[in-house]
């Protein structure tokens, strides 16, 4: 069916009369007669059609075209792909297109445009199909819908092609089709002009294919899908799909599935949501195989999706599962396409929950600056998210995908990243001050330069999989140990107790195990960092026993700094478990070391000790002398780190049966520890703080205290926060509101036994009492 205007004009110029006779043998003006020949005028009234056809003398053949190519034709929903029957949720995001495409947040005169994008199986189209559905009678034209196949079988659509589809939609039966996208697009547009219309662009592979598509007046509306993020989309308003939220994710399991064999084991369906990591595509799968097995339990589909190695072979045949999904989108054409596939398998092989940016260049062996635009096209086409700048994460399955597609050799690459950490945490090792004995400066040879602060931070969000990656039994013994020594000032800086006594044991194992890596400067090292931690998370028992292996693998004659090190953290948990003979001799004779050395912090060390001993054995007057010199001695060393001593003193006066002094040492230096900015540090002397108001009971001040210490900390350090909350209880406990108590304390005691702490005894006490 053609448009009125091209029709009229080959009536008009066939029956041989000018625009000007024919409006005088009709009656109709010469000006309605260009202008719906212009085509600025699309509908003209039905007496205009018989006047003109009578004008003209079309038999009825032609009269009955004429009339026909006047009707005002209405594109209708039938277009569009079947609905999804088992769509299920999406409420919040049907909504905020509805609105959008409704006018509700329309500028005036520009055509709103959503653009809908996410990974592949994750619903765009469905959610697309079903807002059009449901918005089609607020256009009078109707919708139009058209597959661009930008990730498929086949190439993309080109825009042309598209074009031509959109029109033929419209009805236009072109006599000579254009030939160029220019004079397409102009057709379209000007097709658009005078209607009202909807038009769905599903599956778009680039903002170039769909820009040459797009109605050019307001009363029309534009819903894009893509998995590339159409970064560039002129007025686009985005909508990142992500994937369903868990009780949505259940319900479509339960749709697929049958809600009978969902409900019978609920436990084992979450398993299998988190496990198809709740994408539509996955849960519709595993539902439809749950509902063709009836030999199947829920509890036996998880346990074959638990396996990675058969995961994707669950979900989806070749041509149409999850696999085949995941590598569509790295299917594409472009050179930045194929440059970020060739890399993405090595990023598989990653293992943690975020991957920063100079990891993933190790993984692939190329510089940042070559990584970094890959990876970022990687998110536009969802096959990562960006966590935060320059970190990133892989969905379940892609990350599944990533690794089966990653070479058969791993181990370099593996090798590439344990050196990567060897580097960066000896890089803050050094910037502490390091005995060159035990320092190579190769193994920082190769990183960027980063400030102490910047290390630090980099190292908090890595941690983690710092201590995963030293589990792996696969890790080079050599390696290990060089990352424990890298390590152990970090972990110690910030309280991470259970993490470094780990780390720290593992490495000790090595060295016992291997010949190759024996060394006592490292087993002495390591021991005494080890017995740190114990010391902090109240084991001063296992703490001596390693120190004494430190000071035993650290002779006076050979290793003098390490030696004195050493003999003044025994003074210290020997005064712990009471053997205060021993440890006032071993805390003089760290004081004569550290004199003779000329080390100052050492010595501000061994003064606490002495001030600690003294409180201990009730000389309270040369307990404060000992303090003020530890604290005079350090602020003129090294002031940037005297903050962590003053919660050590305010806990040493508690130990010494003198609260008072206590909290008026916590509270005074309370804005110095503060204006450290280290959290753990800040809460750590809120913590004693609040344990030195609950003994002098003030509960409703410890409270206070501790409220504040666990919003700095909680989430980030189990052990301390563990001891906040323990002592968060006490003093609520001392309040009288009970049951805020006992939620404190089993927080607490979730935590100690998550940590292996001895201090769950105690809780559990308070608990049953």
């Amino acid at each position: 069916m053609g448009e009125f205007g091209p029709v009229l004009r080959r009536f008009r110029q066939a029956a041989g009369l000018s625009q000007e006779r024919l409006a005088e043998v009709s009656g109709v003006s010469v000006e309605a007669i260009k202008t719906l020949e212009a085509g600025r005028r699309r509908y003209p009234r039905t007496q205009t059609v018989g006047l003109l056809a009578d004008g003209l003398q079309l038999d009825a053949d032609e009269r009955a075209e004429l009339k026909a190519a006047a009707v005002r034709l209405k594109a209708g929903s039938d277009l569009l792909p079947a609905d999804v029957v088992d769509f299920v949720g999406r409420a919040e995001q049907i909504a905020k297109v509805s609105d959008l495409l409704s006018g509700g947040d329309q500028a005036p005169g520009v055509v709103v445009i959503s653009a809908i994008a996410g990974m592949g199986g994750v619903g765009k189209t469905a959610l697309a199909v079903r807002v059009a559905r449901d918005l089609a009678g607020q256009f009078a034209d109707g919708v139009l819908y058209v597959n661009l196949r930008g990730f498929g079988v086949g190439e993309p659509m080109t825009p042309l092609e598209a074009l031509s589809a959109l029109l033929q939609q419209l009805g236009f039966a072109l006599q000579r089709p254009p030939e160029s996208v220019e004079e397409a697009a102009a057709l379209f547009r000007t097709a658009c002009a005078t209607r009202k219309l909807l038009v769905v662009l599903d599956n778009a592979a680039a903002v170039e294919q769909v820009v040459p598509l797009l109605p050019g007046t307001a009363t029309c509306a534009v819903i894009v899908t893509s998995r590339r993020a159409l970064v560039g989309l002129p007025g686009a308003r985005p909508l990142a799909l992500g994937v369903l939220p868990e009780d949505e994710a259940l319900a479509l399991l339960t749709s697929a599935a049958g809600r009978e064999r969902v409900e019978g084991d609920l436990q084992a369906a979450l398993e299998v949501v988190a496990l198809c990591g709740s994408l539509p595509l996955a849960l519709r799968i595993a539902g439809t195989r749950l509902a063709a097995e009836p030999a199947w339990t829920v509890a036996d589909l998880a346990k074959r999706l638990a396996d990675e190695s058969v995961r994707l072979d669950t979900l989806g045949a070749a041509e149409s599962g999850v696999r085949a999904t995941i590598a569509l989108s790295l299917a594409g054409a472009s050179a930045q396409d194929r440059a970020a596939a060739e890399l993405f398998g090595l990023l598989g092989l990653f293992e943690g929950d975020e991957l920063d940016l100079k990891v993933a260049a190790r993984l692939v062996d190329r510089p940042e600056a070559e990584v970094e635009p890959l990876l970022e096209h990687l998110v536009d086409l969802h096959l990562l998210e960006s966590a935060s700048p320059r970190r990133y994460q892989f969905h379940d399955l892609v990350r599944a995908y990533a690794r089966e597609i990653a070479p058969d050799d791993r181990t370099a690459a593996r090798e590439r990243v344990l050196a990567l950490y060897v580097a960066m945490a000896w890089q803050a090792r050094v910037k502490l001050g390091v005995s060159r004995s035990w320092y190579d400066e190769q193994w920082t040879a190769g990183v960027e330069h980063l400030e102490y602060d910047e290390v630090m931070a980099w190292l908090d969000a890595e941690a983690d999989e710092i201590l995963a990656a030293a589990r792996r039994p696969t890790t080079d013994r050599g390696t290990l140990v060089k990352l424990a020594g890298g390590m152990m000032r970090f972990w110690i800086i910030r309280r991470r107790h259970t993490e470094g006594a780990e780390l720290g044991e593992l490495a000790l194992a090595a060295l016992r195990d291997d010949p190759a890596c024996a060394s006592d400067l490292a087993l002495s090292r390591i021991s005494y960092h080890v017995a740190a931690h114990y010391s902090s998370r109240s084991d001063s028992e296992t703490a001596a026993a390693y120190l004494r292996v430190a000071i035993a693998a650290a002779p006076m004659e050979t290793d003098l700094l390490n030696h004195v090190v050493c003999t003044v953290a025994l003074a210290q948990d020997l005064e712990r478990l009471d053997q205060l003979d021993e440890a006032t001799e071993l805390a003089q004779s760290g004081l004569d070391g550290a004199l003779q050395l000329g080390n100052e912090i050492i010595e501000s060390d061994a003064r606490f000790s002495i001030g600690s001993l003294a409180g201990r054995l009730g000389r309270f007057a040369e307990q404060d002398q000992a303090f003020d010199l530890a604290t005079a001695t350090l602020r003129r060393s090294r002031p940037e780190i005297l903050h962590l001593l003053l919660p050590d003193i305010g806990a040493s006066y508690l130990r010494s049966g003198r609260p008072e002094s206590a909290r008026t040492w916590l509270r005074n230096h309370l804005p110095e520890s503060k204006s450290s900015g280290d959290k753990t540090a800040i809460a750590e002397h809120l913590h004693w703080l609040g344990v030195a108001e609950t003994a002098l009971k003030a509960h409703n001040e410890a409270r206070l205290a501790l409220t504040e210490a666990l919003d700095l900390i909680q989430g980030s350090n189990d052990d301390l926060e563990a001891q906040i909350r323990h002592a968060l209880g006490t003093a609520l406990s001392g309040l009288g509101q009970t049951e805020p108590a006992r939620e404190q304390w089993r927080s607490a005691l979730e935590l100690y036994r998550r940590c292996g702490l001895a201090q769950s005894d105690e809780v559990l006490r308070l608990l049953d009492g």
